[in-house]
């Protein structure tokens, strides 16, 4: 192993970025693994600029150092190699660039603090903005936690509340090779946050059963919350393809237009993310109304404790 380290307080330079603490370089598998390896506290200056927006009011950029904190906390160790990716598989994590003087002072002036409900630490999680009310996570993912209950949000000034997104009849059949053409989509649950669950599509060789999360990553969407329409393209007319159906609702299926080549399908939605937890454009947004970090993690995050970790 190659361990690099300097006292220099620019840090290392690495591919166009500086990083604080050190880097330990070591071959994995014909590969290069590269590991930065630095304080908890120092690590998190740089998290908090690369998920949040540099410009947020104070107490929104002090939620979000908790809540990456505990975030961070809560990953340790489970890792063998490293414990958090720099993406956004776990939190987007750039280097020393991201740090700002304000930025610096959100995690300095709430050091050590971390997310617990009944004295454990909480998953805390968070996404852009929920598009009106965050979602339940058992809807979400697996497990319905006591603490990421569905709340409203207050992210309208969020730049992705709406949103539209347009796919023609040959862009549906090159994501979709195995249905053919597509002739029809339906969507046939919804959560109770509006977000689409499960989705039918029509094609000419066979009809699939896909998630709304499935659907969201084939068609690089924003968000599940979503609903779907057929535009004809020499004028404004739009149909809506289907009544849509909320969780636990019965339905039948019913005959769906065809998408003719001269019409395309109109994706319209709201929100960005999972929108399960914090939602950062609202966090913003009580910030502004006068809340404290306090305020908004107890809104986001139901029935939490904020407290030192030991």
């Amino acid at each position: 192993n190659l361990i690099i380290k300097n006292n220099d307080k620019r840090g290392i330079w690495f591919k166009d970025r500086r990083y604080a603490g050190e880097l330990r370089v070591s071959l994995d598998e014909q590969n290069l693994k590269i590991i930065n390896y630095l304080k908890l506290e120092k690590y998190l200056k740089s998290v908090v600029g690369g998920e949040m927006p540099k410009e947020f009011p104070l107490s929104a950029l002090q939620s979000q150092a908790i809540a990456a904190r505990t975030y961070a906390l809560k990953v340790l160790g489970k890792n063998k190699s490293f414990d958090v990716h720099s993406t956004q598989d776990s939190q987007v994590y750039l280097g020393l660039e991201s740090e700002t003087r304000k930025i610096n002072r959100a995690v300095r002036s709430t050091r050590s603090l971390a997310l617990f409900y009944q004295d454990k630490l909480i998953n805390a999680v968070f996404h852009s903005s929920s598009g009106g009310r965050t979602e339940n996570s058992g809807q979400a993912w697996k497990y319905q936690l006591p603490y990421l209950r569905s709340v409203i949000d207050y992210d309208q000034n969020s730049p992705k509340y709406r949103w539209k997104n347009k796919f023609t009849s040959t862009e549906l059949e090159n994501l979709f090779p195995d249905l053919g053409a597509i002739n029809g989509i339906q969507i046939i649950e919804k959560s109770n946050t509006d977000r689409v669950i499960k989705i039918k599509l029509y094609g000419n060789i066979s009809n699939k059963i896909i998630s709304g999360k499935y659907l969201r990553k084939k068609l690089q969407l924003l968000s599940t919350k979503f609903d779907i329409y057929l535009k004809f393209k020499q004028t404004n007319k739009v149909n809506k393809f289907n009544d849509n159906y909320k969780l636990g609702e019965s339905f039948s299926p019913q005959t769906l237009p065809p998408i003719p080549k001269d019409y395309f399908l109109l994706v319209k939605g709201y929100g960005a993310g999972h929108g399960v937890g914090m939602s950062q454009w609202g966090a913003k947004k009580m910030a502004e109304r006068g809340a404290s970090f306090r305020k908004i993690l107890k809104h986001y995050y139901t029935g939490v404790q904020i407290k030192t970790y030991k």
